[in-house]
């Protein structure tokens, strides 16, 4: 007898169990036996298709990049191409996220190979009621900042933004040239 058998032949004998020992074996209690097993039978159905497309026993872990509402997030550098020992500023951008959320934003600039220059800072902005903020940076940055930061070398810099809620939401990335 394969499985998918004796699960047929073995569960109206088990929730008719399950049903007396609920309600009892007397004659007027039927209709409250027929009740429990009907219950049981939509419980396991129910357990079955949530076990089946997985979220019966989700975790609460989401791998995705992008865990907000709909959060979209962006980081540009304005001008994109400076001459060196020039500044410039780093606009870090989140719509569409949680409103009023702190939002912790790092910013890690890396300067062409060879060059040394790679440093990071920390900024916390506020969403506004409609959960979006923007941020603007100047780079080279100010103290507090991890690492280095100049624009002396000619090239081009990778900078990334990450921002954190309670957990990392997104990551943006862009370049910007010193020539």
């Amino acid at each position: 007898m394969s499985f998918t058998s004796s699960i047929r032949a073995y569960t109206p004998r088990v929730t008719r169990f399950i049903g007396s020992v609920a309600a009892g074996n007397e004659k007027d209690r039927r209709g409250l036996r027929i009740s429990i097993t009907v219950m049981i039978i939509l419980v396991a159905v129910t357990v079955a298709t949530l076990s089946a497309n997985g979220t019966l026993f989700a975790t609460g872990v989401s791998n995705s990049l992008s865990v907000g509402l709909s959060d979209s997030v962006s980081i540009s550098a304005s001008p994109s191409t400076i001459s060196p020992g020039v500044s410039l500023s780093l606009i870090a951008k989140i719509t569409h996220s949680f409103p009023n959320a702190q939002i912790k934003i790092t910013i890690s600039v890396t300067g062409p190979a060879g060059s040394g220059i790679s440093g990071s800072k920390t900024i916390t902005i506020t969403t506004n009621s409609a959960g979006n903020a923007v941020a603007n940076v100047a780079y080279p940055f100010t103290p507090p900042f991890i690492g280095t930061a100049s624009t002396s070398a000619s090239g081009t810099y990778h900078v990334t933004a990450s921002f954190l809620l309670v957990y990392p939401i997104a990551t943006a990335s862009t370049t910007f040239t010193v020539r």
